[in-house]
């Protein structure tokens, strides 16, 4: 147990205890000295069969000097300043490796994780890069077919209008050959003129006529519409002026029907009451009843001087 002063020093180690401490170092020397002989037999044997074990294997003859170099520092500043304050110096010594240790191990699995996550990524880059570019082959070979189709449709419409353009010439040059036909009379066209005037004026006149017909029809439509709307406006001023009387009774009597529905709630509930405690009387009673008729008491006394009837014994 450590001890420490009223100044925050602490008390100096006993022979007793310093000698005990120093045989326990020795012991954990010469058993680490054993250790590093035994593996020193073992290697000499041994064949590393990757980097891995080697790293393992360096490691740990690393961590074997770290905790002799520890423990022979320890034993010599005991037995130099001999207090307790050198012994918790080399705990917190070995605490910081250990933690030094697991900090290395949380690192590499992080770091571990990290290559994981990488590779993954890269291998859906990779996936992705393939399917980009094999959609682009397919692209390619679209829009060489595409280029090939513009081609033949180009080289199409150029040979069509060619041989349109032949065929408009041969054409021109036919109508240019062909004989005109003489003018027509003038007695002719006069009297296609008058026919197209008669033709003309009887449309006029069914026009007109079709005119005023509407006319009329729309002023009777006007006439009737605007009655039915008049009739449809009394009859809507009649429904609300009956709708605004009949809200009007409703509000006068729904302060009745409010009072009689809680008139009805609270007698329902009063019968409901009534009857509870009638029952509850009528249980009482009975069973107090029942308590004067075994004990005999008030009206029932003349019981006590009765004879009682032998009960039936049990059957053999």
């Amino acid at each position: 147990m450590i001890v420490m002063k009223p100044h925050g020093h602490y008390y100096r180690i006993s022979k007793m205890d310093a000698l005990l401490f120093t045989l326990s170092m020795e012991v954990v020397l010469l058993q680490l000295r054993i250790l590093e002989g035994c593996s020193e037999l073992r290697a000499q044997q041994w064949k590393p069969l990757g980097g891995h074990e080697r790293q393992k294997r360096e490691k740990l003859l690393r961590d074997r000097s770290s905790v002799k170099e520890t423990v022979r520092q320890t034993l010599i500043s005991v037995a130099e300043r001999g207090d307790w304050q050198v012994l918790r110096e080399s705990i917190e010594i070995l605490k910081r490796r250990a933690t030094s240790v697991v900090t290395k191990r949380i690192n590499k699995q992080q770091l571990k994780m990290t290559l994981m996550t990488i590779i993954e990524e890269l291998k859906m880059k990779s996936c992705q890069f393939s399917v980009e570019l094999r959609d682009a082959d397919q692209i390619i070979a679209t829009l060489r077919d595409q280029r090939s189709d513009e081609y033949l449709n180009a080289s199409t419409r150029l040979c069509y209008t060619e041989k349109w353009l032949q065929a408009r010439a041969e054409s021109l040059e036919l109508e240019c050959n062909i004989k005109r036909e003489p003018l027509p009379r003038t007695d002719h066209e006069q009297r296609v003129h008058d026919e197209l005037l008669k033709a003309y004026s009887l449309q006029i006149a069914e026009r007109e006529k079709s005119l005023e017909y509407w006319h009329s029809r729309y002023a009777v439509d006007t006439a009737t519409i605007n009655r039915r709307l008049k009739e449809k406006a009394d009859q809507f001023r009649c429904v609300s002026a009956r709708r605004a009387e009949l809200q009007k009774l409703y509000d006068l009597h729904e302060g009745e029907m409010r009072a009689w529905l809680t008139f009805k709630k609270e007698r329902a509930a009063r019968l409901l009451r009534e009857k509870r405690l009638r029952d509850s009387a009528t249980r009482i009673q009975a069973w107090w009843r029942g308590v004067m008729v075994r004990r005999a008491l008030g009206a029932f006394r003349h019981l006590r001087n009765a004879k009682k009837l032998p009960t039936k014994g049990k059957k053999k």
